[in-house]
This record gives structure tokens, sequence and C-alpha cells, in this order.
């Protein structure tokens, strides 16, 4: 069975944080794709469907993290029977305030990037107007990669032999056995000077 994808994790995160801090109170939904009816009104939605792009790996290749970069957009519903952009405008302020200085839970180390705004056009029903306003935050997060031991390792006698990359340590491609080091009769010493 897999594990939850950091994606998942991270939508639930930001529902958590949005519940009851904004005038949707506990209407905050992770990636729902239903109409909202106007009872349910006005509602909050989190999804993470924007690209997620690898930004770089740990050099060892194996046992390591890699950093991704995923968009968290936040989008605000609402209806307005007076003023529908000074409504957006207030949900968009209250979920502004909320992340700004907020660390992710389990994703401690990851950063929220500048984000961006958009809204769509509102639509009338009578005077009732109905307007979306959407916000955009690129979070950088590592994850582990590669989680495991080098499988083309083979322990040496010695912490630097264990490693691989020191004469002592054996590689195995493809099943072979050799050592790392080229010369048989190489030697690590201690200082310069011995060389």
């Amino acid at each position: 069975m897999t594990g939850t994808h950091p994606r998942q994790q991270l939508r639930a995160a930001f529902v958590q944080r949005l519940a009851g801090v904004t005038a949707a109170g506990d209407r905050v939904h992770s990636g729902r794709l239903m109409p909202i009816e106007e009872p349910e009104l006005p509602a909050i939605i989190v999804h993470t469907r924007d690209t997620e792009e690898v930004q770089s790996r740990s050099i060892s290749g194996w046992n390591g993290y890699e950093q991704r970069r995923c968009t968290v957009s936040v989008i605000c519903v609402a209806q307005s029977f007076d003023d529908i952009d000074t409504d957006l405008d207030s949900m968009a302020a209250d979920v502004e305030a909320a992340l700004q200085s907020w660390i992710i839970p389990g994703f401690e180390s990851a950063e929220i990037g500048p984000h961006s705004t958009s809204s769509e056009d509102p639509e009338f029903d009578g005077s009732l107007s109905t307007g979306a306003i959407t916000l955009k935050f690129p979070v950088t997060y590592l994850t582990p990669f590669r989680d495991g031991p080098n499988p083309y390792v083979i322990d040496g006698d010695d912490p630097l032999g264990q490693s691989g990359a020191y004469p002592g340590g054996r590689i195995t491609p493809d099943g072979q056995t050799g050592e790392t080091c080229p010369v048989a009769e190489a030697t690590l010493f201690a200082n310069q000077e011995e060389l």
C-alpha cells in the first residue's frame, strides 16, 4: 500500500489552517469539483492541480531528498447583494493573513513563496452576484528520494570503505564486485606530508 502523497498532505494542512478564519467559516473543501449551491456560500476550495516541478535532488542519489515546488490554489467563492469585490477581497485578506507566517505541519522546512491573485467576472442573478477569487501559493518542500540503502554498494571494512567512494569500498554494477580505486596498493593517508 502506498503512502499519502505530499500534495494530499498539503491540501489537508491548508484546509485545516483556513477553517474558521474567513467569512466561509468551516466551509473549506479539498479538491471539490462539484458546484457549490447558494446555501453553502461563502466557501473556499483548495486544490493542487497545477504542475508540480522537481527543483533538485540530493547529490548522493540514495537515502536523500528531492526538492519540489507545488502550487496550492485557494479559491474563495462568495455571493453578494451589495459589492461582491469587497466581499472577495475581505476573504482574500483573511487567507493571506492566515498563511503569512505559517509553518506547515509536517513540512517544517517548506517555504511558501509570493502568491499571485486572479479573479473571475461575477455572475448575476437579479440583484444577487456570485464571484470567485483565486490565490495561488507556490510551496517549495522536501520529500524523501530513493529512501533506502544504495543497492550498488557492499559494505567495506571501515566507515570510509562502506561509503563506496574510497579504497576498500566495493561497488557491484551488474552484479560484478570490484575495487573503487583502480590502484591496488593505494593508501588513504591522514595528511598531505605522507603522500
